[in-house]
């Protein structure tokens, strides 16, 4: 006998909101007091016995290898937005999330543990700041499934090159690191060319595409940018100034290539608002080699570019 579903059941009680509240407050002040990390509960004297000739990372190797790991930390919510917003989409698409989630996964673990066992950095300020920052969530404010498809493509290509930039800054250092960073590299770089030709097919087929391409680039910031990570500003300035991830490095290795092969420089769009966009986009990128410059100039320590002001604000 087929049973009717009772609507009012399927979801949570709004009237309830202020006990749910309450349950929330009773839960963050039990684990104040009762917090741990895992690094607490792992043998690692017995690892450092035999490695006694392991030193802690440089401070410049650390800052980098921390900083890609709180961005690796907050899969958990990058998964759930990419679902959320693919859901709809077909089913290669939504099986590609989850296997990119797979592959991610490794991530995290490789770097959280290669800082635990060569005993570098404060275990327990960066157990809570990884907390810290899965708790902050990450929200984005793409407007549909080709806009996350950019976002993506940009996103991989970026950390793919942050990975670069930090084994390069570890090669003398520590070359056991230098490969282990370039090996999660290769993923990203994989990942990269699986979004980046799901948007040049969707191009190739319409050219007015790239006017939600141009809303995305114009706006673009990595997950672990300000609004997500707190003192990001800080860390990208200390990075840039020990020649990890300059802006030069962005627009080098990330938008031109990615420009270049989407063809942006060469398609004839229909519509006037994305011819628009695309005068947009041009300016962008002569503003960001303007800034490239002067941050070189700066020996890497050139304030983060408002390139709103520079007439480049999204063609929304």
């Amino acid at each position: 006998m087929t049973q009717l579903v009772d609507d009012r059941r399927q979801g949570l009680d709004p009237s309830l909101e202020s006990h749910f509240a309450t349950l929330l407050a009773r839960h963050k002040e039990a684990t104040a007091k009762t917090g741990w990390g895992y690094h607490e509960f792992l043998p690692l004297a017995a690892f450092r016995a035999e490695a006694t000739d392991r030193s802690p990372l440089s401070p410049t190797a650390y800052l980098a290898v921390e900083t890609a790991l709180l961005t690796e930390v907050n899969l958990p919510w990058y998964t759930a937005g990419l679902a959320a917003g693919l859901a709809a989409c077909p089913g290669p698409i939504q099986e590609f999330v989850r296997v990119w989630t797979s592959e991610e996964d490794q991530h995290a673990t490789l770097l959280e543990s290669y800082l635990l066992l060569t005993g570098s950095g404060d275990h327990g300020a960066r157990s809570r700041a990884r907390k810290a920052m899965i708790a902050a969530g990450w929200q984005h404010g793409l407007a549909g499934p080709f806009e996350g498809m950019v976002y993506t493509t940009i996103q991989e290509a970026a950390t793919r090159t942050f990975y670069l930039c930090a084994a390069r800054a570890c090669d003398e250092e520590d070359p056991a690191l230098s490969m282990a960073l370039r090996r999660i590299a290769k993923d990203e770089t994989l990942h990269m060319a699986f979004y980046r030709d799901v948007v040049k097919a969707h191009l190739d087929l319409d050219p007015d595409y790239i006017r939600p391409l141009a809303a995305v680039i114009l706006r673009f910031e990595m997950p672990w940018s300000a609004a997500v990570l707190e003192n990001f500003e800080k860390r990208r300035t200390d990075l840039a100034a020990r020649g990890v991830f300059h802006l030069s490095d962005y627009l080098e290795d990330v938008l031109q290539p990615l420009w270049s092969y989407w063809g942006l420089d060469g398609r004839t769009p229909r519509e006037e608002e994305t011819r628009k966009a695309q005068v947009q986009l041009r300016r962008y990128r002569a503003a960001l080699r303007k800034f490239a410059r002067s941050e070189a100039l700066a020996g890497g320590a050139a304030p983060r570019p408002d390139l709103t002001s520079q007439g480049c604000d999204s063609p929304r």
